[in-house]
């Protein structure tokens, strides 16, 4: 019950948000987001990379021509807004993090940026990015962090559909206990911090 009544919230919220999320005001926020996780990103025509909540597109549209790019999103209105912008180059589908249309060990790289907080198992999220990932490929979150436990507290409560917004340490802690190996972190601007393992 808890499960579905996330994913309508956050189908709800997004679908919504579809219209306004390109404006210049929130992308830059996002831009902070993209850049120092494409920034781990080294690619060729045949690297194949997942967006997990690709949104409007933008991140992978900045990778057009770069790599073979797949995005997942469970809002229709911002599936609608990408295929747009991005045209049939990238294969687009409506589909849940927690239960991925992909076979295994199929992406060198699983990424997701500014969703983490409302997944609604994100343990079994993270399992699932690992799932579809080579062996050596890479799993990338970049998610918000305000550095202290009161504020993720107050976000959790206030932001429609968040579930839980994890520190440095937990999502640390989240990537080990998948499986990856060689995990590091960087605090990529004030408010967010970005997780790489290695699978």
């Amino acid at each position: 019950m808890q499960k579905q009544t996330n994913l309508q919230q956050n189908r709800q919220l997004f679908d919504r948000w579809a219209k306004s999320y390109d404006k210049a005001v929130f992308q830059f926020w996002m831009r902070k987001f993209y850049a120092q996780a494409t920034a781990e990103l080294q690619l060729n025509p045949k690297t194949k990379v997942l967006d997990i909540s690709c949104g409007t597109g933008e991140l992978l549209k900045s990778l057009q021509g770069k790599a073979e790019l797949y995005g997942i999103d469970i809002s229709e209105e911002m599936l609608k807004a990408a295929k747009k912008k991005l045209g049939r180059k990238v294969k687009l589908l409506k589909a849940d993090v927690h239960r991925l249309p992909f076979e295994d060990n199929f992406f060198d790289y699983a990424m997701t940026t500014e969703a983490f907080h409302h997944y609604y198992d994100q343990p079994s999220a993270l399992k699932e990015m690992v799932r579809v990932t080579k062996n050596g490929g890479k799993i990338i979150v970049a998610d918000i962090n305000f550095f202290l436990k009161p504020v993720h507290w107050l976000f959790q409560k206030i932001e429609p559909g968040c579930v839980k917004v994890n520190s440095k340490k937990e999502m640390k802690k989240l990537f080990e206990e998948a499986g990856l190996r060689n995990v590091k972190q960087k605090r990529n601007f004030l408010f967010a911090v970005m997780t790489v393992g290695e699978k």
